[in-house]
């Protein structure tokens, strides 16, 4: 960045030398550009597609989305097969009844299989099991006996884990929610701190533009000075006051220039040079834009309503109260004992053909069901209530928490005007006070021309 410095004095050589160098290194260098202009809607551009945070928090989104995938994924449907072959040998206890004395058995088993986990906590299972037996044993009716097999299963939890799926859903789909509001929050923070880096800019260039000018002005007052007391007109002491101001007036450049070039870099920071083809840290930013001050008057209840349903941090505290509300619920119905229903009914046949054992399969002369209960009850010691107490105190800690958030934007809702009125004072002021100034400035210049003034005074 180009140092906006002057000395009083300064070596002729060093711009003869400049001057002779200055073509070689154009012939050796590649021309780039030094500096690009930007206004304050390119600047929030830039940084809303390149602002690492941002990036993250768009990542953040993605990975919730999957997660939300992944829930809903457990509960899809399973296509499945099997196969299987036994061969057993066994000595027959009575070779009349049994047809062998050593009884040759070898099954078969190829089974197709449709199963679902469901959201109400429960399993569904369509089943088409294929049996083939093969004996030496001359007692059977059928040889090979193929035994086909179509049936559905349920199994069904009634108290605990009953429709935690559904719970579990509807959390994943709060926690995809809450991401997205901290996406939001995230936008605005980078466009906050963007608009801040960029005025801040614009307020230490013009800043290190008016040093520069009253260095200037300190030089040519020097200058005159030092005239003056060659002429008799002014003392050692006044020649001196200048200098030592000149040098004061240095320093006050120089920080000036640091806090121009700190701004400028965190400025860069949120248009990220390092992936933002326009843009690298070598380059100065020329800002386009002037601010502009328009009095505004802000109403304190609907500035507090609006924060309430918009703000993003709030609305993914909410969220949060949400999630640990349904936790919670999961907890509590876990508390209930374990009772589950298993039932299950189908269709079989048995024939020494396929095609015959599917025909009496379907013809519904043969068939099964079955239908139970298994209950369970903790007797000594219980997960589930310290699970229970721990989802309850958050979510009575997560309701302090809103509370408080309510009272703190609040606050700073309030803050916020007596800011805003309070600076629309200060622009008011500030401009009376620049009028005046320039109207002090010219006067005393005119005078200081006349030799009317002195130093202290100028």
């Amino acid at each position: 960045m180009p140092r906006f410095f002057r000395t009083p004095r300064m070596n002729p050589v060093i711009p003869t030398l400049m001057l002779a160098l200055m073509p070689a290194f154009v012939m050796t260098a590649p021309v780039q550009a030094l500096e690009k202009s930007l206004s304050l809607q390119d600047c929030l551009i830039m940084a809303l597609q390149y602002h690492p945070e941002l990036q993250r928090a768009r990542l953040a989104t993605q990975v919730s989305g999957a997660r939300l995938a992944q829930e809903w994924a457990n509960y899809g449907l399973n296509l499945g097969a099997s196969a299987s072959v036994r061969q057993n040998l066994s000595p027959a206890s009575s070779s009349f009844i049994e047809g062998a004395e050593i009884l040759n058995q070898t099954r078969q088993q190829y089974n197709l299989f449709l199963e679902q986990d469901v959201a109400s906590g429960g399993n569904i299972r369509l089943s088409l099991d294929n049996s083939v037996l093969n004996t030496n044993s001359t007692r059977v009716d059928f040889n090979p006996a193929i035994a086909p097999q179509l049936g559905v299963s349920l199994t069904q939890p009634l108290l605990r884990n009953a429709f935690n799926g559904f719970r579990n859903i509807e959390i994943q789909e709060q926690q995809l929610a809450m991401v997205r509001q901290d996406l939001k929050q995230t936008a605005l923070d980078t466009a906050f701190d963007v608009q801040s880096s960029y005025w801040n800019l614009v307020r230490y260039q013009e800043q290190l533009g008016v040093l520069t000018q009253s260095l200037e002005i300190l030089n040519q007052l020097w200058v005159m000075n030092q005239e003056k007391e060659k002429a008799g007109f002014l003392s050692r002491i006044d020649v001196l006051q200048t200098r030592a101001r000149i040098a004061s007036r240095q320093a006050n450049l120089l920080d000036a220039e640091r806090n121009l070039a700190n701004t400028l870099d965190q400025l860069k920071q949120y248009l990220n040079p390092d992936l933002n083809p326009e843009l690298n840290w070598e380059l100065d930013i020329q800002p386009t834009d002037t601010p502009v001050f328009t009095p505004k008057v802000v109403s304190e209840t609907q500035s507090y309503e609006t924060a309430l349903t918009q703000r993003p941090d709030y609305r993914s505290a909410q969220l949060r109260l949400k999630v640990l509300a349904e936790q919670e619920r999961i907890a509590e119905q876990n508390l209930l004992p374990q009772l589950q229903l298993q039932s299950a009914a189908g269709l079989e046949a048995l024939d020494q053909s396929y095609g015959s054992a599917l025909s009496r399969l379907f013809s519904f002369n043969t068939y099964f069901w079955s239908a139970g209960l298994n209950f369970e009850i903790p007797v000594i010691g219980n997960t589930y209530i310290a699970q229970h107490k721990q989802r309850l105190l958050e979510r009575q800690q997560q309701e302090q928490q809103l509370a408080f958030l309510r009272q703190q934007i609040r606050r700073e809702i309030r803050q916020a005007i007596r800011n805003v009125n309070l600076v629309g004072q200060q622009v008011e002021a500030t401009r009376e006070a620049k009028s005046l100034a320039e109207e002090q400035l010219k006067a005393q210049t005119e005078k200081l021309n006349l030799g009317l003034t002195t130093n202290f005074q100028a």
